[in-house]
């Protein structure tokens, strides 16, 4: 699942994050109770913040190979 070097790993990991996410997000717009909103704020917001700041890491973090 995770391949390539390790940018690519990072990149590819920041996205599982992020979806993740949207996936606890989309269920939590389907429950009534109000916990639901605890849990879309929550879990959902921290798994999407998190996937976007390994993200920025992620591009910030790359070293260039000297010519």
């Amino acid at each position: 699942m995770l391949s390539g070097d390790s940018m690519e790993r990072r990149v590819q990991f920041a996205g599982i994050l992020m979806l993740l996410g949207l996936l606890v997000e989309a269920f939590c717009l389907f429950w009534t109770r109000p916990i639901g909103f605890v849990l879309f704020l929550g879990i959902g917001g921290l798994l999407l913040t998190f996937g976007v700041l390994m993200y920025l890491l992620a591009v910030l973090s790359r070293h260039h190979p000297e010519p």
